[in-house]
């Protein structure tokens, strides 16, 4: 499906689609998303693949254990570190996905958006502040409805409270 046809919020099969300039907005969306599908899914994104490892006398070393000796079980949780990696080429435009594509887990394509969007410390502690001051400033004004003026106050915290989050 064209990302240009899909109407956000009509589908829990779909992740929500990522806007680079709301990124911090988008982040939580994709976490409470990926909770809500699967928790497999989150743990393979934060923690990186499912891998299962057996001995090998002959080389007396760990290796990865061959597909015809995973149960039934290992074999569904090797299968959730392909879902979430399909699960971020669903989410970002296709000038995001050339990026990500790189990325050999999930895990890494969620360090890359991260490092992509919110920066370093630095930009993230200035953004902070910029938005700080506007909590501290705001004020709606006359010809402005309180429903726009609420949802520009909302839009001022939550962004706060996310970026505060890491």
């Amino acid at each position: 499906m064209a990302q240009e046809n899909y109407v956000e919020g009509c589908s829990m099969q779909i992740p929500p689609l990522l806007e680079a300039d709301e990124f911090c907005f988008w982040k939580t969306r994709f976490e409470t998303y990926i909770k809500s599908k699967d928790i497999d899914l989150c743990q393979v994104i934060q923690n990186d693949d499912f891998v299962f490892m057996m001995a090998d006398p002959k080389i007396k070393m760990d290796i990865e254990t061959p597909y015809e000796k995973l149960t039934d079980n290992e074999k569904k949780q090797l299968g959730k570190n392909n879902e979430a990696k399909v699960t971020f080429y669903n989410a970002p435009p296709r000038k995001e996905h050339e990026r990500d594509f790189m990325c050999k887990t999930a895990k890494e394509v969620w360090h890359t958006l991260i490092i992509t969007h919110q920066h370093n410390s630095q930009v993230k502690d200035c953004k902070i502040d910029l938005l700080t001051q506007q909590y501290e400033k705001f004020l709606i004004s006359d010809e402005e409805t309180i429903d726009s003026g609420f949802t520009r106050f909302n839009a001022i915290v939550t962004s706060l409270k996310s970026l505060d989050q890491d």
